[in-house]
Formats: C-alpha cells, structure tokens, sequence
C-alpha cells in the first residue's frame, strides 16, 4: 500500500476525530475505534486484543514514551485492516500488514501533510520541530526531514555509528566529513547543540554544506543526531512519494 494511501487513510481519521494540530493526541482516536489501553509489565512491547466491547492495546510499561506512543498507534494500525472494507483490494496486505501498520503509525503520530508545513517554517531545525511534535522520537523527526529537503543524517548511540543515510537517490559519503567530526566532537563532549559550515565531497563534487549537531541525552539513552545539509537547499519533489517510502521507518 503506497505512501499517499496511508497518508491519507491517518489524515482522514484525524479529520474524523476533531484533531486538527501536533501532538497528535491518541485518546480521541483510540476512542473512535472502540479501544482501551492496558499498561503491562508482562508483554515484550504491545500487544492487540479482542474485547467484549472494542479492542485492548496492552503496552510495556517500561517503553519509552516515543515508542509507547508508536506502538499504540501500530496497534491502531491493525484495528483499521482488520475491517475488510479497507483493504482496498491490495493482494500485499496480508504479508505486508506489520510494515503497512508502522508506516500508518508513523503517519498518524506525524502526519505528511502538516509535517511539511511546519518543517519548512522551523527552517529544518530538529530541536524545534521536537517541541511540536512531542510525542514522536527525535530520530524519527530526522527521517522524515530527510524525505523533504536534501541531507545526510548520522545518528551516533553511545559513540558507536548506528546509521547513516542520506534524502532518496542522493547518496552520501560513507564515512563522516572533517566538518562533520568536528560537529560530532563537540556535541558529544559538551552535550549541547552545536553547527558549522564546512566543504565536504559529496558524490564527487565539493559542496558546502551546514552541519547540525543535536544532543538527545536521557539517562543511559545517549544520542549525537548530525543533519548535513547543503547551504543551497533542494527541496524534494512531492511526486517523489507518489510510489513509496522506504521501511523500516524507524519507530523509536
């Protein structure tokens, strides 16, 4: 099921239950479906559950709050294909259904449609656009970014590399610029936001470019986010979502 479907499947069960502004708040939606949520100490991540009256979503208790709110709305997910009604005719869905629901969950949490918006008028600043979208992980912010503007994006866990990836069809370098090490060092030694403009090759050509360095400390959860973007900008085209974005979409 392609991106714009499930765009508009989330942005119209917004519309439905009044919520019209970030944080996406999931009581309304949860109410629309006839389902309840269920703490638990006792279950890997979530869980969805047939009840007498609706559904129940049971969901660790110890998940962080990013993820607790994804995984609800990955069950949410679940509860709309589970009316045959939307399937839509689509002959993946059966196989294809738990991508379908983290993209749906994705979506739902941080729709397209005001994402864009907001995104441009934060100037692409990750810490910004967090204070709107509360309820949706830093790293996932830092994905969808990068689907509307060119840029690489580099997510350090704990001083180890955990990925690397650029705006689709513009490749990167594979290891981190001087601009970027700099960046980089600076962030993780002093744990605060830090930016610099700098050349780097990129593909083989010499771009100038302005790197982002954005802190995401909590406790043992320790995360340097580097957005490298050039300084003349490229706005992606919107027709690059008519067939579809790319899984996994990070949920955390």
């Amino acid at each position: 099921m392609s991106f714009p479907k499930i765009r508009d499947i989330t942005f119209n069960i917004l519309k439905t239950c009044g919520i019209s502004s970030p944080p996406v708040d999931l009581g309304p939606i949860l109410k629309h479906f006839n389902a309840t949520v269920i703490i638990s100490g006792h279950i890997e991540e979530s869980a969805l559950l047939r009840a007498k009256k609706g559904w129940r979503i049971k969901v660790n208790r110890q998940l962080r709050e990013e993820r607790r709110s994804f995984r609800i709305a990955h069950e949410i997910g679940h509860i709309y294909w589970s009316t045959p009604d939307h399937h839509l005719g689509d002959p993946k869905l059966g196989v294809k259904l738990e991508k379908y629901c983290s993209k749906f969950a994705s979506l739902l949490l941080c729709p397209h449609q005001w994402f864009v918006q907001d995104a441009q008028e934060a100037d692409y600043d990750l810490f910004a656009l967090k204070k709107v979208y509360t309820n949706v992980s830093h790293e996932v912010l830092a994905f969808r970014l990068s689907h509307l503007t060119s840029m690489v994006v580099t997510i350090y866990d704990n001083g180890k590399l955990y990925r690397r990836f650029s705006s689709p069809g513009q490749g990167h370098p594979s290891q981190r610029q001087k601009p970027e090490q700099e960046v980089y060092e600076a962030v993780d030694l002093y744990g605060d936001y830090r930016e610099l403009k700098g050349e780097i090759n990129w593909n083989g050509i010499e771009r100038t470019v302005q790197v982002r360095g954005y802190p995401v400390f909590s406790g043992n959860y320790r995360r340097v986010i580097l957005l490298t973007k050039p300084v003349v900008s490229v706005t992606l085209d919107e027709s690059e979502f008519e067939e579809d974005m790319p899984y996994p979409f990070p949920e955390y």
